[in-house]
């Protein structure tokens, strides 16, 4: 019983950042609905409310080691976690999913390359054909229209979406590549992260929520408001795995497995709603999730599984 443990505590970076990815499936298809009967603003507002929390878990004893360097890397996370929700909501709420996935998850690439820039982080081969199948199964699950064909026109605004969809994208990187940093230089505190992605959230869509005249336009049943309260839980409990992963993996693996999100959330709608599931779709599944089973074998056979005294 033990030795499992001990395995799954050494494993414990891949599975939280698994789990962190099934649950940002599952809000994915819950954000779908949801945005069309609350209004973004609120629902993004709703779902900051989670870090708050965070507030009890601080180590508040370590506040001398911070410098002012890890302070603007603590700002840098909150922002581009509020970048990653806000960009988030508003590019999976757009009718067009498939080309919005295909840009939001390019992400591992932009991890990689940023990761090897600035934090150094070891990358061969191996996980560079893995960077390349993780983006073909995106692709190939997704199916854009600007590359199958079709109506490209679901995005909204046009080039607004697009730009939405790339900026949640960058985000996301900017977000793990900081959290990175900080573990390198021992000042890392998911709980802090998730607070500092709190209140500078709140402070920004306070002031948005001032001038969106539409907010309040929308039909909010009991209804609609416990499927809010259930996108909450699930967006905050996402947010908290992600952050702990990133404390034991590199941000190119933690990018790579959250990829999975893609394909638990299409095989989730596809059962839920009877729609054929293609070949294709399942080719696409299959590349996609090789990161995580290639990772969590490689972890099983470490010489050396990570422990705390080891950490500390």
């Amino acid at each position: 019983m033990m030795s499992c443990l001990s395995l799954l505590y050494a494993q414990r970076g891949i599975v939280l950042a698994f789990l962190g990815a099934a649950l940002f499936g599952f809000n994915a298809l819950a954000l779908n609905v949801i945005t069309e009967r609350i209004s973004p603003t609120i629902v993004i507002f709703a779902c900051l409310f989670s870090y708050l929390p965070s507030v009890l878990f601080i180590q508040w004893d370590h506040g001398q080691r911070y410098r002012q360097c890890d302070v603007i890397l603590i700002i840098l996370v909150g922002l581009s976690g509020l970048g990653v929700l806000a960009f988030g909501v508003i590019a999976f709420s757009m009718p067009q999913i498939g080309s919005t996935s295909a840009i939001v998850f390019s992400r591992p690439v932009i991890c990689v390359v940023l990761g090897k820039l600035l934090l150094d982080e070891s990358f061969g081969v191996s996980d560079v054909v893995l960077v390349v199948l993780n983006f073909v199964g995106v692709i190939l699950i997704s199916e854009p229209p600007f590359l199958f064909g079709g109506d490209s026109s679901g995005y909204e605004g046009g080039i607004g979406g697009l730009v939405v969809a790339v900026a949640c994208a960058f985000c996301g990187a900017s977000q793990y590549i900081a959290s990175r940093k900080l573990v390198q230089r021992d000042t890392y505190d998911p709980a802090l992260l998730l607070l500092s992605s709190g209140i500078t959230g709140m402070f920004a869509m306070s002031i948005i929520m001032l001038v969106d005249d539409e907010m309040l336009q929308y039909s909010r049943t009991a209804t609609d408001w416990g499927l809010l309260a259930l996108v909450e839980l699930m967006c905050g409990s996402a947010f908290v795995c992600t952050y702990l992963a990133l404390h034991c993996e590199n941000a190119s693996v933690v990018s790579l497995i959250a990829t999975s999100e893609v394909v638990i959330a299409y095989f989730l709608q596809a059962f839920l709603t009877d729609d054929p599931v293609g070949l294709m779709s399942i080719a696409g599944g299959c590349l996609i999730v090789i990161a995580p089973i290639k990772y969590a074998v490689s972890g099983i056979f470490r010489e050396e599984p990570l422990n705390p005294e080891e950490e500390q």
